[in-house]
């Protein structure tokens, strides 16, 4: 694996120009919402792996990277978009470059284009799940055994087990399928023949029984065993075998089709009744239908949510949570769908079974209607076998069952008024024939009985051939889950063990005994957690939002040790990391410290708090953080520290787009405004929601520093320190003479002068007023190395004034009197 050094990204996505420096440490990037971060790490993923996540897989028809990856200005020009990446990799001791366009995506330049540098890139390029995404960590905490279990062996690579798996559970079913169907023929092939030999119980006895009579009529030896070679009309010469009409034996095949239609009313009533309430349900709660219709697009929905907009219509909640709700509260109603959907296949597997024996009747009336050649009959049986065999395609699926409404309330046969007169007068006329004489009977029912033996013997030899091949199908589907199982067990045994360590360790104030549980089954993948130890349930049953969450980032976390293990060398959190609750972040930062000090992590959050709390635990510092404080389709991210912004500003100025000046420098005032006041211990009025404008800032911070400036020169005085006094005094009098300062102090009361208004100015209107804010913040940093002046310590009781490299120290602390 790598980690990064630098990026150069260039007209990518919604990037125009941008170079950060990683340090190969673990670094933030901080700002707002919508001001370009996860371009950022879009960027590093292209630059890396020649794909751009948020542009491929579900959800995302339409996109692709050659076509949306360029900046928006720049789609007719890809060639112009490109990412420049230096890394390191641990295992060479190399540092490298790959240079990656979107033009051509899978044709990066490296250099060195050494083998074992290539093969290193290509890893990398293999293992898109470096790259978590806030909308990516519910895939393994709220969703589905099925899918989570997909997605937790796709990122361990393990999809190979699973697909195997459902392939050899589809070969299970269909060979199953294929042995119900022998068995079904069997069962008809066997009533036919028990129907010829006119025997009630089925067996060698009985049968033989039913045909030594005729053999002894016709002089013939009597069969003393029934065994798999036996022939019933064994000694008839070819010309004693007439064809198989036996008139006795017509009539019962035709009596038996008679008596079924007899009984047609009642025949899978039930199975009938069922289907028709299970659609009468769904009709009553359209939702139920809906809901199983979208289960997949709701499944979509949830794995792509990032904040309270829908990503399925658009429409802005209120907040996440209730966004989530809504889409798992749709997800149930799809199970509780899937259930009655469940019932209504089976009903409808059983009705087909009604199905396929009025079809076996018809199938032997049919051979007696050609025999007889009534042409209308046949027609007409052929018809109506014709539209059962489409009734029982429709019966094996959902769709084709709740749309049989009509049909079954009518009654599912469906037989033509016409075919019980046809059946009648079929009978007559078999009825109308001259006996048979008793030698021809004999033959003929010796014939017809070796025919239709012949037919059973057939199907009892697929039926066994397809019960082999079923039980091995089972077999071998059992032996590869349980095999499966073990493996999994003892992977996912070393998984849980890590996630429950590391969310006791972020949870440690509450949670110090949690505990959790992976078991896998048949392609599932259960997920139990200790909830203060009441008990294990679904993560999504007790615990919070924000601990679902960190469950996610967790398991997330485990995954990777188990899949890189000391190779683990970089991840990209865009936006995750926010998820985790406020009072668990430092616990957070040391877990990332403690368990994975070889890992540089890229971390996104829109979480301003957020990011100056892994600041100050230590995860990231000044030189590996960077800061957004906004964006524009025009000039891309706009970086709050960026030593460049009076360039930018003075460039926008210089193509006449004042606002775009104006609002680079209203947000550089209000991050260097946050910087100031934080650590000068200014004093803006205070409020609740933590949302201070420029307004409230910058006053206190300029009159904070102006009081700083004083007390210096008073505590100075009190010391007999002449140079420092004059070095207080003259700092202040140069904030004080700056017109930047005096513009603050007139926003209350000029209003020509307030940032408010800055947009509406023309440029040379403007222009004074970005000198002037310019020697303003001069006034507040250090010249020589350009640090914002900071108090220590912080407090109600301060000691110094001072920069960080010790060139403006003011003393604080009165001398005692």
């Amino acid at each position: 694996m790598i980690k990064l050094e630098t990026a150069h990204i260039e007209e990518v996505r919604g990037i125009r120009k941008l170079d950060i420096d990683f340090r190969k440490e673990t670094f933030a990037i901080s700002g707002p919402n919508g001001t370009g971060k996860s371009g950022v790490i879009d960027a590093i993923e292209f630059g890396l792996t020649g794909e751009i996540g948020r542009l491929t897989g579900r959800g995302t028809k339409g996109l692709s990277v050659v076509e949306h990856g360029p900046h928006v200005d720049k789609v007719k020009f890809p060639d112009a978009a490109f990412v420049e990446i230096k890394v390191f990799i641990p295992s060479l001791g190399k540092s490298a470059t790959i240079t990656r366009k979107v033009s051509a995506p899978s044709k990066p330049k490296i250099v060195p284009a050494d083998a074992d540098v290539k093969a290193a890139l290509d890893e990398i390029a293999d293992h898109p799940e470096i790259t978590l995404a806030r909308r990516d960590i519910l895939r393994f905490i709220l969703v589905e055994p099925t899918k989570r279990s997909e997605e937790i062996q796709a990122i361990l690579k393990l999809e190979e087990i699973g697909q195997t798996r459902s392939s050899l559970n589809t070969a299970q079913n269909k060979l199953q399928t294929g042995y119900k169907n022998t068995s079904n023929l069997v069962k008809t092939n066997r009533e036919t023949l028990q129907r010829h030999l006119q025997i009630v119980t089925f067996g060698a006895t009985e049968l033989l029984a039913a045909v030594n009579p005729k053999r002894e009529a016709l002089g013939l030896q009597k069969l003393e065993k029934l065994t798999s070679d036996t022939r019933l009309d064994a000694g008839l010469s070819d010309a004693d075998k007439l064809p198989e009409f036996n008139k006795q034996s017509v009539l019962r095949d035709l009596k038996a089709m008679s008596d079924a239609l007899d009984t047609l009313a009642k025949a899978g009533k039930e199975d009938a009744a069922t289907i028709l309430f299970g659609i009468a349900t769904l009709e009553n709660d359209p939702a139920l239908l809906q809901a199983l219709q979208r289960r997949s697009l709701v499944e979509k929905g949830l794995d792509l949510i990032d904040g309270p907009e829908c990503p399925l219509c658009d429409h802005v909640w209120s907040d996440e949570a209730h966004l989530l709700s809504h889409l798992q509260a749709k997800l149930a109603k799809s199970e509780e769908a899937g259930k009655l959907q469940s019932s209504l296949i089976k009903s409808g597997a059983a009705l087909a079974g009604h199905v396929e024996g009025l079809l076996g009747l018809l199938r032997q009336t049919l051979i007696v209607a050609k025999t007889e050649n009534d042409g209308p009959f046949v027609d007409l049986i052929a018809t109506w076998g014709i539209n059962l065999r489409d009734l029982t395609g429709q019966l094996s699926t959902f769709d084709g069952l709740i749309g049989m409404k009509e049909r079954l309330a009518e009654g599912w046969p469906r037989m033509s008024a016409n075919f019980p007169a046809g059946l009648s007068a079929l009978q007559s006329k078999i009825e109308a024939k001259p006996d048979q004489s008793a030698t021809v009977e004999a033959q003929t029912f010796l014939t017809t009985a070796q025919l239709r033996l012949n037919d059973y013997r057939d199907a009892l030899r697929n039926n066994e051939r397809a019960k082999l091949a079923s039980d091995a199908a089972k077999a071998g589907y059992d032996t590869y889950c349980r095999a499966m199982e073990d493996e999994l067990n003892a992977l996912y045994d070393d998984v849980q063990e890590d996630f429950s360590a590391f969310y006791r360790l972020i949870n440690g104030d509450d949670e110090a005994k949690f505990t959790a549980k992976l078991t896998p089954s048949e392609g599932r993948l259960d997920f139990d957690v200790n909830f203060y130890e009441r008990g294990l349930f679904p993560p999504g049953a007790y615990h919070s939002e924000g601990h679902q969450d960190g469950m996610g980032v967790c398991l997330y976390l485990a995954l990777m040790k188990r899949l890189f293990g000391k190779n683990f060398t970089i991840a990209l959190l865009d936006d995750v990391v926010m998820s985790v609750d406020s009072g668990h972040r430092r616990e957070f930062c040391k877990l990332l410290k403690t368990h994975f000090p070889n890992t540089q992590f890229i971390i996104t959050t829109h979480d301003r708090l957020w990011a100056e709390q892994m600041r100050s635990a230590g995860l990231v510092t000044a030189k590996t953080s960077l800061a957004f404080h906004s964006w524009t389709v025009d000039t891309g991210p706009l970086v709050e520290s960026n030593a460049d912004i009076w360039d930018e500003i003075a460039a926008a100025l210089a193509k006449g787009k004042v606002e775009t000046a104006a609002h680079g420098l209203r947000h550089h005032l209000e991050y260097a405004s946050r910087q100031l006041a934080d650590q000068l211990g200014a004093r803006p009025v205070f409020r609740a929601d933590g949302n201070y404008e420029l307004g409230d800032l910058l006053p206190s911070v300029v009159s904070r520093i102006k009081d700083l400036y004083g007390k210096a020169a008073d505590v100075s005085q009190s010391w007999g320190n002449t140079d420092a006094k004059d070095t207080a005094l003259e700092l202040k009098k140069a904030l004080s003479e700056s017109s930047g300062a005096s513009n603050v102090e007139q926003w209350a009361v000029n209003k020509a002068v307030h940032y408010n208004e800055w947009a509406n100015f023309g440029k040379k209107d403007f222009e004074p007023v970005v000198t002037a804010f310019k020697e303003l913040l001069e006034c507040l940093r250090c010249e020589g190395c350009q640090s914002w002046l900071y108090v220590t310590p912080r407090g109600a009781s301060p000691e110094s004034l001072r920069c960080q490299c010790n060139a403006v120290n003011l003393n604080l602390k009165a001398k005692p009197k």
